[in-house]
């Protein structure tokens, strides 16, 4: 555990493993997120380097202000930390907001350095995603559903009868055990869940803030390195979204993590290790 000061701020990282195959690059979840929920990432660090950080604003990282907050900043600080780590070349993956990180390093640095990349649970536009949460909100129980409608429709999206309804979805797609569920939301991250909001919404299906017309299907196409996308079998980020966003993406693969929702690294560690190994063992 340790920082790296840049001109945007200072981040803070975790590096496990030693230098031998390829390193890999973790970017977590969010926006707003930190990289502690994603600990078992480190398993991957078996003959290579894993690094993960929690990006600017986030946790024990630099706060950040709304100029601040935005994609381009979140680009940057990758780019910074790249440098800092002094990478040639590197696995990129990510996990949710943190696919969607992924990307567009991908595209704004012409793929520079970049061996392979991983989305686990991609968001790669805020119209599928809406659409895929609001047709598993069909599934919840009909007092439920009628609780998150009539909240969003009179702004009430901050009131006690919302977060309990919005952790009957969060247990079905997000993380289907409650007590790690309880674990991922007590840390300390104000500032983090300010970012969260700001930039997404009030909750994962409800995409009101800088993100809610992001999109960047029509370029998926051009990305021209090995690539998997993981989605777990309950996932908010829907298999069937996740398969369309393969075929859009020249030789992608697919996986379907059986009995994971979208916390897949907390609720089905081993699997996930398997998959992701597995792809490394056949371009490495």
């Amino acid at each position: 555990m340790a920082y790296i000061n840049h001109r945007l701020g200072r981040t803070y990282y975790t590096k496990k493993g030693r230098k031998g195959k390829t390193p890999v690059i973790w970017l977590h979840g969010g926006p707003g997120g930190t990289h502690k929920p994603d600990s078992n990432v480190f398993s991957l660090a078996d003959g290579r380097v894993v690094y993960c950080y929690t990006q600017l604003g986030g946790g024990r990282s630099s706060i950040t202000d709304r100029k601040q907050q935005n994609i381009r900043t979140f680009v940057d600080e990758l780019s910074l930390l790249v440098g800092a780590w002094g990478l040639d070349e590197f696995h990129l993956m990510g996990g949710s907001w943190g696919t969607t990180l992924a990307l567009e390093y991908y595209l704004r640095k012409k793929g520079r350095g970049i061996r392979s990349l991983v989305f686990q649970s991609p968001m790669f536009s805020s119209r599928d995603w809406k659409a895929d949460g609001r047709n598993l909100i069909k599934g919840l129980p009909k007092n439920t559903r009628h609780i998150i409608d009539s909240c969003h429709d009179i702004g009430a999206t901050d009131s006690m009868v919302y977060q309990q309804a919005m952790e009957v979805f969060y247990l079905k797609h997000v993380l289907r055990n409650k007590k790690k569920l309880e674990e991922m939301f007590s840390g300390k991250n104000p500032n983090g869940k300010l970012i969260y909001e700001y930039m997404w919404g009030p909750s994962e299906f409800e995409p009101t803030g800088t993100l809610k017309n992001y999109t960047r299907i029509a370029d998926l196409g051009k990305i021209k390195v090995p690539t998997i996308i993981i989605c777990g079998e309950y996932d908010e980020a829907t298999p069937g979204t996740g398969v369309k966003y393969a075929n859009k993406i020249p030789g992608c693969s697919f996986s379907e993590v059986k009995g994971a929702s979208h916390a897949i690294w907390v609720e089905k560690p081993a699997r996930i290790r398997k998959v992701i190994n597995g792809f490394l063992d056949s371009i490495e």
